[in-house]
């Protein structure tokens, strides 16, 4: 059935330094639940973070992962940090990310990332990741 995709909306906080990401992961993983972790990195962002999605709580967009539209056999980068992407892409297709569980920090050029899956559609991971967001 052509039409279905799994995708993922990713959100960030980016700093200059590790010590600061490792305190903001910390405040962060004190919430009890994945929604308590996603609101709260939301606030911290928009707080923190140097990158200009804080102003909308970290939001980077939404990465498709995989789809079983033929015309999608290699993804483009979606994300205006293709690093940070590609990191991203690795850790899910090593089952290291998963929704509501923040991941990091990772470092790219830009500096220190937190990152988390905040919110995901489409039913089952797929093996295969491929396909970018439209």
């Amino acid at each position: 059935m052509v039409g279905f995709s799994h995708r993922i909306q990713i959100r960030h906080i980016v700093v200059d330094k590790k010590e600061v990401a490792d305190l903001l992961k910390s405040t962060i993983d004190e919430a009890k639940s994945p929604k308590g972790k996603i609101q709260m990195l939301m606030r911290l962002a928009e707080k923190y973070s140097s990158c200009s999605s804080k102003e909308d709580g970290g939001n980077l967009g939404w990465v498709e992962l995989s789809s079983d539209d033929p015309r999608h056999k290699k993804y483009e980068p979606v994300l205006k940090n293709h690093e940070l992407e590609r990191i991203i892409r690795e850790a899910l297709l090593d089952l290291k990310m998963e929704r509501g569980v923040l991941y990091g920090p990772v470092e790219t050029p830009e500096g220190h990332h937190l990152v988390l899956i905040s919110n995901e559609f489409g039913e089952d991971r797929a093996p295969g990741f491929t396909g970018s967001s439209l």
